[in-house]
């Protein structure tokens, strides 16, 4: 029995130039942290946050974080979330909120990641992350390729 090979955000994504994308400020004002490119046809199997400097707090409305797929780079057109995570208030430094989801990425795909800022003079810091897992190229998957009668 074979099982997916799977691995780190950074494993299948390389960021672009300007993304200082992992490392993300809840604290601070509403961003898009940055995009990263699809490197290796994969799945996007969970997302994470991971409080790492500052306890989360003072929020009367949660700030989030938000992954995006992108099929082109630096543009909003056809964009789609993959998903949300919700920070809540009093999330202690270490701890990892997460989310499962199953969403395809192929070589060239973007990931955008940003957050909005709570209400109530929120702080908190961390670490966006994903786990993904190869997506194996079979004709299931691929469009150009038709089963023969």
């Amino acid at each position: 029995m074979a099982y997916p090979q799977s691995g780190a955000l950074l494993s299948y994504f390389a960021p672009d130039a300007a993304a200082t994308v992992i490392v993300i400020d809840i604290g601070a004002a509403s961003a898009n942290a940055g995009e990263l490119s699809c490197v290796k046809p994969c799945k996007v199997k969970q997302l994470q946050f991971h409080v790492t400097d500052e306890v989360v707090a003072g929020t009367t409305t949660a700030p989030t974080v938000v992954f995006t797929k992108r099929p082109t780079p630096n543009s909003a057109t056809a964009e789609v979330v993959v998903g949300t995570l919700t920070i809540p208030d009093g999330t202690a430094v270490g701890k990892v909120l997460y989310k499962d989801v199953d969403v395809s990425f192929d070589t060239g795909d973007v990931l955008e990641i940003s957050h909005t800022i709570g209400v109530g003079s929120p702080t908190g810091q961390g670490i966006a992350q994903a786990i993904c897992e190869d997506n194996a190229e079979t004709p299931a998957n691929m469009s150009d390729m038709i089963a023969s009668a």
